[in-house]
Protein backbone atom coordinates (compact mmCIF):
# COMPACT_ATOMS: atom_id res chain seq x y z
CA UNK A 1 0.00 0.00 0.00
CA UNK A 2 1.07 3.89 -0.65
CA UNK A 3 0.87 5.74 2.42
CA UNK A 4 -1.93 7.90 1.09
CA UNK A 5 -5.14 7.28 2.70
CA UNK A 6 -9.06 7.20 1.53
CA UNK A 7 -11.99 9.56 2.05
CA UNK A 8 -13.27 7.55 4.54
CA UNK A 9 -9.96 7.30 6.10
CA UNK A 10 -9.78 11.09 6.08
CA UNK A 11 -13.12 11.76 7.75
CA UNK A 12 -12.29 9.19 10.21
CA UNK A 13 -9.43 11.28 11.50
CA UNK A 14 -11.37 14.75 10.68
CA UNK A 15 -11.32 16.23 14.22
CA UNK A 16 -14.90 15.66 16.44
CA UNK A 17 -15.03 19.53 16.89
CA UNK A 18 -14.84 20.10 13.17
CA UNK A 19 -17.21 17.51 12.02
CA UNK A 20 -19.94 19.04 14.53
CA UNK A 21 -19.57 22.41 13.33
CA UNK A 22 -20.24 21.36 9.72
CA UNK A 23 -23.15 19.50 11.27
CA UNK A 24 -24.85 22.53 13.26
CA UNK A 25 -26.21 24.78 9.77
CA UNK A 26 -27.87 21.20 8.84
CA UNK A 27 -29.50 20.95 12.53
CA UNK A 28 -30.28 24.41 12.13
CA UNK A 29 -31.79 24.67 9.07
CA UNK A 30 -33.86 21.26 10.04
CA UNK A 31 -34.96 23.20 12.99
CA UNK A 32 -36.09 26.15 10.91
CA UNK A 33 -38.16 23.52 8.34
CA UNK A 34 -39.66 22.23 11.90
CA UNK A 35 -40.76 25.64 13.68
CA UNK A 36 -42.19 26.58 10.37
CA UNK A 37 -44.70 22.99 9.92
CA UNK A 38 -45.49 23.78 13.66
CA UNK A 39 -46.86 27.37 13.68
CA UNK A 40 -50.53 26.46 13.69
CA UNK A 41 -52.99 27.87 10.95
CA UNK A 42 -55.51 30.30 12.46
CA UNK A 43 -59.07 30.35 11.61
CA UNK A 44 -61.47 33.37 13.11
CA UNK A 45 -64.82 33.29 12.28
CA UNK A 46 -67.77 35.79 12.83
CA UNK A 47 -71.18 34.62 12.81
CA UNK A 48 -73.57 37.81 12.64
CA UNK A 49 -75.91 38.78 14.69
CA UNK A 50 -75.99 35.59 16.99
CA UNK A 51 -76.63 36.75 20.73
CA UNK A 52 -75.04 34.38 23.42
CA UNK A 53 -78.24 33.40 24.95
CA UNK A 54 -79.34 31.67 22.24
CA UNK A 55 -76.25 29.11 21.81
CA UNK A 56 -76.54 26.03 23.72
CA UNK A 57 -73.33 25.85 25.60
CA UNK A 58 -73.72 29.14 26.56
CA UNK A 59 -77.39 27.56 28.42
CA UNK A 60 -79.82 28.08 25.74
CA UNK A 61 -82.81 25.35 26.31
CA UNK A 62 -83.01 24.78 22.47
CA UNK A 63 -80.52 22.79 20.44
CA UNK A 64 -79.64 25.40 18.44
CA UNK A 65 -75.63 24.73 18.03
CA UNK A 66 -74.54 21.51 18.54
CA UNK A 67 -71.56 21.69 16.58
CA UNK A 68 -70.35 24.85 18.70
CA UNK A 69 -71.31 23.23 21.31
CA UNK A 70 -68.31 20.68 20.19
CA UNK A 71 -65.61 23.05 19.57
CA UNK A 72 -66.31 24.80 23.03
CA UNK A 73 -66.26 21.40 25.07
CA UNK A 74 -63.17 20.53 23.31
CA UNK A 75 -61.93 23.87 23.67
CA UNK A 76 -62.42 26.94 25.48
CA UNK A 77 -65.23 29.26 26.59
CA UNK A 78 -65.33 32.49 27.67
CA UNK A 79 -68.48 32.86 29.17
CA UNK A 80 -68.80 37.04 29.72
CA UNK A 81 -67.33 38.14 26.47
CA UNK A 82 -68.52 42.05 25.44
CA UNK A 83 -68.79 43.72 21.85
CA UNK A 84 -66.99 46.94 20.99
CA UNK A 85 -70.53 47.47 19.46
CA UNK A 86 -73.97 46.48 18.39
CA UNK A 87 -73.47 46.56 14.51
CA UNK A 88 -71.46 45.29 12.37
CA UNK A 89 -68.76 47.73 10.59
CA UNK A 90 -67.46 49.16 14.23
CA UNK A 91 -67.45 46.11 15.70
CA UNK A 92 -65.32 43.85 12.90
CA UNK A 93 -63.12 47.72 13.00
CA UNK A 94 -62.57 46.77 16.42
CA UNK A 95 -62.03 42.72 16.30
CA UNK A 96 -59.60 43.05 13.61
CA UNK A 97 -57.29 46.34 14.90
CA UNK A 98 -57.90 45.79 18.67
CA UNK A 99 -58.99 49.55 19.70
CA UNK A 100 -62.44 50.72 20.70
CA UNK A 101 -64.95 52.33 18.35
CA UNK A 102 -63.78 55.66 18.96
CA UNK A 103 -60.41 55.40 18.36
CA UNK A 104 -60.51 53.77 15.05
CA UNK A 105 -63.02 56.56 13.91
CA UNK A 106 -65.49 53.67 12.53
CA UNK A 107 -68.79 55.18 13.73
CA UNK A 108 -70.70 57.84 12.68
CA UNK A 109 -71.82 56.95 9.32
CA UNK A 110 -71.88 54.23 6.70
CA UNK A 111 -69.52 56.25 4.35
CA UNK A 112 -66.38 56.15 6.77
CA UNK A 113 -63.81 53.91 6.46
CA UNK A 114 -61.07 52.58 8.58
CA UNK A 115 -57.86 54.29 8.51
CA UNK A 116 -54.60 52.84 6.43
CA UNK A 117 -53.00 54.15 9.53
CA UNK A 118 -54.44 51.33 11.77
CA UNK A 119 -52.38 48.05 11.84
CA UNK A 120 -54.83 44.96 10.96
CA UNK A 121 -54.98 41.25 12.71
CA UNK A 122 -54.93 40.38 8.98
CA UNK A 123 -51.50 42.38 8.41
CA UNK A 124 -49.71 41.37 11.58
CA UNK A 125 -49.99 37.88 10.02
CA UNK A 126 -49.28 38.62 6.81
CA UNK A 127 -45.84 40.88 7.72
CA UNK A 128 -45.15 37.32 9.90
CA UNK A 129 -45.34 35.16 6.89
CA UNK A 130 -48.92 33.60 7.23
CA UNK A 131 -50.74 33.53 3.74
CA UNK A 132 -54.41 35.69 4.80
CA UNK A 133 -57.22 35.22 3.02
CA UNK A 134 -61.05 36.29 3.90
CA UNK A 135 -64.80 35.70 2.70
CA UNK A 136 -67.81 37.34 3.51
CA UNK A 137 -71.30 37.78 2.82
CA UNK A 138 -72.18 40.96 4.65
CA UNK A 139 -71.71 44.13 3.15
CA UNK A 140 -70.65 45.90 6.04
CA UNK A 141 -67.28 43.77 5.56
CA UNK A 142 -66.84 45.30 2.04
CA UNK A 143 -63.31 46.55 1.48
CA UNK A 144 -64.77 49.88 0.89
CA UNK A 145 -64.78 49.99 4.44
CA UNK A 146 -60.85 49.46 5.07
CA UNK A 147 -61.39 46.14 6.64
CA UNK A 148 -59.73 44.28 3.18
CA UNK A 149 -55.92 45.36 4.95
CA UNK A 150 -53.69 42.99 5.07
CA UNK A 151 -55.65 40.11 3.17
CA UNK A 152 -54.19 38.27 0.26
CA UNK A 153 -57.53 37.58 -0.73
CA UNK A 154 -60.73 39.12 0.73
CA UNK A 155 -63.62 38.43 -1.25
CA UNK A 156 -67.81 39.14 -0.97
CA UNK A 157 -69.13 35.64 -1.86
CA UNK A 158 -72.85 36.58 -1.39
CA UNK A 159 -74.73 35.70 -5.24
CA UNK A 160 -75.49 39.54 -5.74
CA UNK A 161 -72.13 40.70 -4.79
CA UNK A 162 -71.06 41.93 -8.46
CA UNK A 163 -73.85 44.35 -8.08
CA UNK A 164 -72.72 46.50 -5.55
CA UNK A 165 -70.09 49.07 -6.54
CA UNK A 166 -68.06 50.75 -3.45
CA UNK A 167 -70.05 53.50 -3.24
CA UNK A 168 -73.15 51.70 -3.53
CA UNK A 169 -72.21 50.00 -0.59
CA UNK A 170 -71.53 52.82 1.41
CA UNK A 171 -74.66 53.65 1.51
CA UNK A 172 -76.63 50.66 1.24
CA UNK A 173 -77.60 50.43 5.21
CA UNK A 174 -79.73 53.82 4.54
CA UNK A 175 -81.61 52.35 1.92
CA UNK A 176 -84.68 49.84 2.04
CA UNK A 177 -84.13 48.34 -1.37
CA UNK A 178 -80.76 47.94 -0.64
CA UNK A 179 -82.12 45.89 2.88
CA UNK A 180 -84.65 44.03 0.73
CA UNK A 181 -81.75 42.49 -1.63
CA UNK A 182 -79.14 41.66 0.92
CA UNK A 183 -81.03 40.40 3.78
CA UNK A 184 -83.05 37.64 1.81
CA UNK A 185 -80.11 35.75 0.55
CA UNK A 186 -78.71 32.05 0.86
CA UNK A 187 -74.89 33.08 1.65
CA UNK A 188 -73.26 30.05 3.96
CA UNK A 189 -73.26 27.88 1.32
CA UNK A 190 -70.72 30.32 -0.61
CA UNK A 191 -68.79 31.22 2.36
CA UNK A 192 -67.96 27.54 2.94
CA UNK A 193 -67.23 27.03 -0.48
CA UNK A 194 -64.97 29.67 -0.76
CA UNK A 195 -63.00 28.35 2.28
CA UNK A 196 -63.10 24.89 1.54
CA UNK A 197 -61.48 25.71 -2.07
CA UNK A 198 -58.76 28.23 -0.54
CA UNK A 199 -57.79 25.97 2.22
CA UNK A 200 -57.10 23.23 -0.01
CA UNK A 201 -54.39 25.18 -1.89
CA UNK A 202 -52.50 26.08 1.22
CA UNK A 203 -49.29 24.78 1.81
CA UNK A 204 -47.82 26.78 4.78
CA UNK A 205 -49.21 28.38 7.85
CA UNK A 206 -52.46 30.60 7.33
CA UNK A 207 -54.79 33.03 8.67
CA UNK A 208 -58.27 32.64 7.42
CA UNK A 209 -61.53 34.95 8.40
CA UNK A 210 -64.73 33.90 8.00
CA UNK A 211 -68.17 35.58 8.16
CA UNK A 212 -71.49 34.11 8.13
CA UNK A 213 -73.99 36.16 7.57
CA UNK A 214 -77.19 34.20 7.22
CA UNK A 215 -78.20 34.28 11.11
CA UNK A 216 -78.54 38.20 10.80
CA UNK A 217 -82.23 39.07 10.03
CA UNK A 218 -84.62 38.96 7.75
CA UNK A 219 -85.69 35.21 9.30
CA UNK A 220 -85.77 32.75 6.48
CA UNK A 221 -83.74 29.67 6.90
CA UNK A 222 -84.25 26.94 4.32
CA UNK A 223 -86.51 23.48 4.89
CA UNK A 224 -85.43 21.66 7.45
CA UNK A 225 -84.49 24.59 9.66
CA UNK A 226 -87.55 26.56 8.55
CA UNK A 227 -89.64 24.45 11.11
CA UNK A 228 -87.38 23.06 13.35
CA UNK A 229 -88.03 25.04 16.32
CA UNK A 230 -91.88 25.35 15.37
CA UNK A 231 -93.37 22.95 13.75
CA UNK A 232 -97.12 23.55 14.45
CA UNK A 233 -97.50 27.10 13.58
CA UNK A 234 -99.58 28.19 10.86
CA UNK A 235 -99.57 32.26 11.53
CA UNK A 236 -98.73 34.88 9.38
CA UNK A 237 -94.81 35.53 10.37
CA UNK A 238 -92.79 34.78 7.69
CA UNK A 239 -89.57 35.92 8.93
CA UNK A 240 -89.12 38.44 5.72
CA UNK A 241 -88.82 41.98 6.11
CA UNK A 242 -88.64 42.01 9.67
CA UNK A 243 -86.92 45.52 10.32
CA UNK A 244 -89.58 47.43 8.04
CA UNK A 245 -92.53 44.99 8.57
CA UNK A 246 -94.77 47.81 11.41
CA UNK A 247 -96.57 44.37 12.25
CA UNK A 248 -93.81 42.66 14.01
CA UNK A 249 -93.52 45.30 16.97
CA UNK A 250 -93.86 44.27 21.24
CA UNK A 251 -97.48 43.67 21.15
CA UNK A 252 -97.48 41.15 18.53
CA UNK A 253 -99.37 37.90 19.18
CA UNK A 254 -97.27 36.16 21.77
CA UNK A 255 -98.07 33.36 19.49
CA UNK A 256 -96.17 35.46 16.73
CA UNK A 257 -93.82 36.62 18.69
CA UNK A 258 -92.34 32.87 19.51
CA UNK A 259 -92.02 31.78 15.61
CA UNK A 260 -90.06 34.96 15.16
CA UNK A 261 -87.60 33.55 17.59
CA UNK A 262 -88.28 30.19 16.34
CA UNK A 263 -87.24 31.69 12.84
CA UNK A 264 -83.89 32.76 14.23
CA UNK A 265 -82.97 29.68 15.99
CA UNK A 266 -83.32 27.84 12.77
CA UNK A 267 -80.97 30.69 11.03
CA UNK A 268 -78.57 29.76 13.92
CA UNK A 269 -78.80 25.87 13.45
CA UNK A 270 -78.07 26.63 9.73
CA UNK A 271 -75.49 28.49 10.04
CA UNK A 272 -73.89 25.80 12.90
CA UNK A 273 -74.29 23.30 10.14
CA UNK A 274 -71.57 24.44 8.69
CA UNK A 275 -69.08 24.81 11.49
CA UNK A 276 -69.49 20.85 11.05
CA UNK A 277 -68.67 20.97 7.53
CA UNK A 278 -65.56 23.21 8.13
CA UNK A 279 -64.26 20.81 10.86
CA UNK A 280 -64.79 17.85 8.57
CA UNK A 281 -62.92 19.65 5.16
CA UNK A 282 -60.15 20.17 7.75
CA UNK A 283 -59.92 16.60 9.08
CA UNK A 284 -60.21 15.81 5.14
CA UNK A 285 -56.84 17.83 4.63
CA UNK A 286 -55.24 17.08 7.60
CA UNK A 287 -55.33 20.76 9.18
CA UNK A 288 -57.30 20.23 12.22
CA UNK A 289 -54.45 18.72 14.19
CA UNK A 290 -52.46 22.56 13.77
CA UNK A 291 -55.42 24.86 13.60
CA UNK A 292 -56.69 27.63 15.82
CA UNK A 293 -60.40 28.04 15.79
CA UNK A 294 -61.53 31.23 17.08
CA UNK A 295 -65.42 31.16 16.78
CA UNK A 296 -67.33 34.48 17.90
CA UNK A 297 -70.05 37.14 17.20
CA UNK A 298 -70.18 41.31 15.90
CA UNK A 299 -73.68 41.60 17.83
CA UNK A 300 -77.00 39.95 19.05
CA UNK A 301 -79.99 40.57 18.40
CA UNK A 302 -82.80 41.90 19.65
CA UNK A 303 -86.31 40.68 20.30
CA UNK A 304 -88.35 43.21 21.94
CA UNK A 305 -86.11 42.56 25.40
CA UNK A 306 -85.77 46.62 25.82
CA UNK A 307 -89.48 47.40 23.49
CA UNK A 308 -87.25 47.59 19.95
CA UNK A 309 -86.00 44.59 17.53
CA UNK A 310 -82.91 44.21 15.25
CA UNK A 311 -79.74 45.73 16.39
CA UNK A 312 -77.84 48.92 15.88
CA UNK A 313 -80.40 50.48 18.63
CA UNK A 314 -78.94 50.01 21.75
CA UNK A 315 -76.31 48.98 24.08
CA UNK A 316 -78.28 46.42 26.44
CA UNK A 317 -76.84 42.80 26.87
CA UNK A 318 -79.07 41.06 24.13
CA UNK A 319 -76.91 43.10 21.91
CA UNK A 320 -73.46 43.54 23.02
CA UNK A 321 -72.46 39.84 24.95
CA UNK A 322 -71.53 37.39 22.21
CA UNK A 323 -70.10 33.89 22.84
CA UNK A 324 -66.15 33.41 22.07
CA UNK A 325 -65.14 30.07 21.54
CA UNK A 326 -61.04 29.23 20.90
CA UNK A 327 -60.36 25.45 19.77
CA UNK A 328 -56.45 24.43 19.45
CA UNK A 329 -56.63 21.12 21.15
CA UNK A 330 -52.78 20.15 20.96
CA UNK A 331 -52.09 23.39 22.67
CA UNK A 332 -55.17 24.36 24.75
CA UNK A 333 -57.21 22.14 27.18
CA UNK A 334 -61.19 22.38 27.73
CA UNK A 335 -62.07 25.11 30.07
CA UNK A 336 -64.21 28.17 30.89
CA UNK A 337 -63.44 31.33 31.33
CA UNK A 338 -65.85 33.24 33.57
CA UNK A 339 -63.83 36.31 34.00
CA UNK A 340 -65.27 39.53 31.55
CA UNK A 341 -63.23 39.56 28.16
CA UNK A 342 -63.53 41.85 25.42
CA UNK A 343 -63.65 41.30 21.42
CA UNK A 344 -60.70 43.61 21.38
CA UNK A 345 -58.64 40.90 22.71
CA UNK A 346 -59.53 38.37 20.11
CA UNK A 347 -56.49 39.44 17.93
CA UNK A 348 -53.78 39.59 20.86
CA UNK A 349 -54.59 36.52 21.95
CA UNK A 350 -54.70 34.67 17.77
CA UNK A 351 -51.10 36.58 17.56
CA UNK A 352 -49.60 34.85 21.02
CA UNK A 353 -50.38 31.32 19.57
CA UNK A 354 -48.92 32.06 16.21
CA UNK A 355 -45.90 33.65 18.69
CA UNK A 356 -46.66 36.86 17.25
CA UNK A 357 -46.10 40.15 18.16
CA UNK A 358 -49.59 42.49 18.39
CA UNK A 359 -49.96 45.85 16.70
CA UNK A 360 -47.91 48.50 18.85
CA UNK A 361 -51.48 50.60 18.76
CA UNK A 362 -53.54 48.02 20.61
CA UNK A 363 -55.78 48.92 23.65
CA UNK A 364 -55.88 44.66 24.41
CA UNK A 365 -54.59 42.26 25.90
CA UNK A 366 -53.74 37.97 25.39
CA UNK A 367 -56.25 36.11 26.83
CA UNK A 368 -53.79 33.45 26.71
CA UNK A 369 -53.22 33.10 29.80
CA UNK A 370 -56.88 33.27 31.24
CA UNK A 371 -57.58 30.16 29.12
CA UNK A 372 -54.94 27.79 31.00
CA UNK A 373 -55.94 29.17 34.31
CA UNK A 374 -54.04 31.92 35.36
CA UNK A 375 -55.36 35.02 37.10
CA UNK A 376 -56.63 38.12 35.61
CA UNK A 377 -53.51 40.53 35.06
CA UNK A 378 -55.25 43.27 33.11
CA UNK A 379 -57.86 45.99 33.04
CA UNK A 380 -60.71 44.48 31.52
CA UNK A 381 -63.25 47.05 31.43
CA UNK A 382 -65.49 46.40 28.09
CA UNK A 383 -66.18 49.94 26.43
CA UNK A 384 -69.10 49.04 23.80
CA UNK A 385 -70.13 52.21 21.70
CA UNK A 386 -72.81 53.08 19.34
CA UNK A 387 -72.71 56.50 17.49
CA UNK A 388 -75.18 55.69 14.78
CA UNK A 389 -78.44 56.60 13.02
CA UNK A 390 -79.19 59.49 15.73
CA UNK A 391 -77.90 57.09 18.59
CA UNK A 392 -74.87 58.50 21.02
CA UNK A 393 -74.10 56.02 23.53
CA UNK A 394 -71.44 54.40 25.29
CA UNK A 395 -71.31 51.88 27.99
CA UNK A 396 -68.63 50.49 30.72
CA UNK A 397 -69.10 47.13 31.82
CA UNK A 398 -67.00 45.46 34.74
CA UNK A 399 -68.14 42.57 35.22
CA UNK A 400 -70.64 43.70 38.18
CA UNK A 401 -72.45 46.70 36.83
CA UNK A 402 -72.36 48.41 33.33
CA UNK A 403 -72.85 52.11 33.46
CA UNK A 404 -74.39 53.64 30.08
CA UNK A 405 -73.73 57.16 28.67
CA UNK A 406 -76.31 58.40 26.72
CA UNK A 407 -75.20 61.94 25.64
CA UNK A 408 -78.63 62.82 24.05
CA UNK A 409 -79.35 63.48 27.61
CA UNK A 410 -77.49 66.09 28.51
CA UNK A 411 -79.51 66.91 31.87
CA UNK A 412 -78.76 63.18 33.00
CA UNK A 413 -76.28 61.72 30.72
CA UNK A 414 -75.70 58.64 33.29
CA UNK A 415 -77.48 55.33 34.82
CA UNK A 416 -76.19 52.40 35.80
CA UNK A 417 -77.67 48.51 35.93
CA UNK A 418 -76.21 46.00 38.76
CA UNK A 419 -75.70 43.05 36.83
CA UNK A 420 -75.72 40.39 39.85
CA UNK A 421 -79.13 41.40 40.76
CA UNK A 422 -80.31 42.71 37.02
CA UNK A 423 -78.83 40.80 34.84
CA UNK A 424 -81.50 41.72 32.16
CA UNK A 425 -81.75 45.10 32.73
CA UNK A 426 -84.90 46.23 33.59
CA UNK A 427 -83.86 48.35 36.56
CA UNK A 428 -81.92 51.76 35.65
CA UNK A 429 -80.16 53.38 38.84
CA UNK A 430 -78.78 56.61 39.10
CA UNK A 431 -77.52 56.48 42.78
CA UNK A 432 -73.87 56.91 42.12
CA UNK A 433 -73.01 58.12 45.87
CA UNK A 434 -72.32 54.78 47.59
CA UNK A 435 -71.21 50.96 47.07
CA UNK A 436 -72.07 49.48 44.31
CA UNK A 437 -72.99 52.64 41.99
CA UNK A 438 -70.01 53.78 43.24
CA UNK A 439 -67.55 51.51 42.06
CA UNK A 440 -69.08 51.67 39.47
CA UNK A 441 -69.08 55.39 38.59
CA UNK A 442 -65.03 54.79 38.85
CA UNK A 443 -64.90 52.48 37.08
CA UNK A 444 -66.53 54.24 33.97
CA UNK A 445 -64.13 57.12 34.74
CA UNK A 446 -61.25 55.45 34.36
CA UNK A 447 -62.28 53.49 31.29
CA UNK A 448 -63.56 57.19 30.10
CA UNK A 449 -59.77 58.71 30.72
CA UNK A 450 -58.18 55.76 29.01
CA UNK A 451 -60.50 56.46 26.29
CA UNK A 452 -59.93 60.06 25.66
CA UNK A 453 -56.11 59.41 25.73
CA UNK A 454 -56.36 56.91 23.25
CA UNK A 455 -58.15 59.01 21.11
CA UNK A 456 -56.41 61.98 21.29
CA UNK A 457 -53.40 60.47 20.49
CA UNK A 458 -54.93 59.53 16.78
CA UNK A 459 -54.52 62.06 14.48
CA UNK A 460 -57.29 64.24 13.25
CA UNK A 461 -59.21 63.34 16.51
CA UNK A 462 -61.96 64.44 18.02
CA UNK A 463 -61.55 66.10 21.95
CA UNK A 464 -63.23 65.91 24.63
CA UNK A 465 -65.09 68.71 24.64
CA UNK A 466 -68.32 66.39 22.93
CA UNK A 467 -68.66 64.72 26.58
CA UNK A 468 -71.85 66.35 28.50
CA UNK A 469 -70.50 68.93 30.94
CA UNK A 470 -71.34 66.93 34.08
CA UNK A 471 -69.27 64.37 32.99
CA UNK A 472 -66.38 66.14 32.26
CA UNK A 473 -66.89 67.81 35.69
CA UNK A 474 -66.35 64.53 37.28
CA UNK A 475 -63.51 63.43 35.30
CA UNK A 476 -61.86 66.68 36.58
CA UNK A 477 -62.83 65.77 40.02
CA UNK A 478 -61.41 62.52 39.94
CA UNK A 479 -57.91 63.88 39.00
CA UNK A 480 -58.59 61.99 35.21
CA UNK A 481 -58.29 65.83 33.43
CA UNK A 482 -56.82 68.80 33.92
CA UNK A 483 -58.14 72.09 34.42
CA UNK A 484 -58.63 73.40 30.58
CA UNK A 485 -59.02 69.73 29.05
CA UNK A 486 -62.25 70.02 26.96
CA UNK A 487 -63.23 73.86 27.09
Amino acid sequence: MNGSCTRSDRHRRMPAMIRSLLIVPVLVALGACSQEEQRPNVILISIDSLRADHVGCYGYERPTTPNLDRFAAEGVRFNEHISSSSWTLPAHASLFTSVPDSVHGCVESDGVALSPQFTTLAERFKSGGYSTAGFYAGPYLHGAFGLGQGFDEYRYVAEDAAEFSAAEVKRWGLDPRAHARTHKGVTNPQVHEAASAWLAKQDGPFFLFLHFWDVHYDFTPPAPWDTRFNPGYSGPVTGENFFFDRSIRPDMPAADRQQLLALYDGEVGWTDSFLGHLRGRLEELGLDDNTVLAITSDHGTEFFDHGGKGHRTTLYEELIRVPFVLWYPTSLEAAVVDVQTRSIDVGPTLLELADLAPASDSSAFSLLDLARGGALEFDNLAISELYSVGNRLRSVRDGRAKVLLDENQPEAPLRWYDLSLDPSEQRARRDFEEGAGQMAHQSFLKAQAQLLEAVSARPGAPTSASLPPSVLEALRANGYLGSGDGD
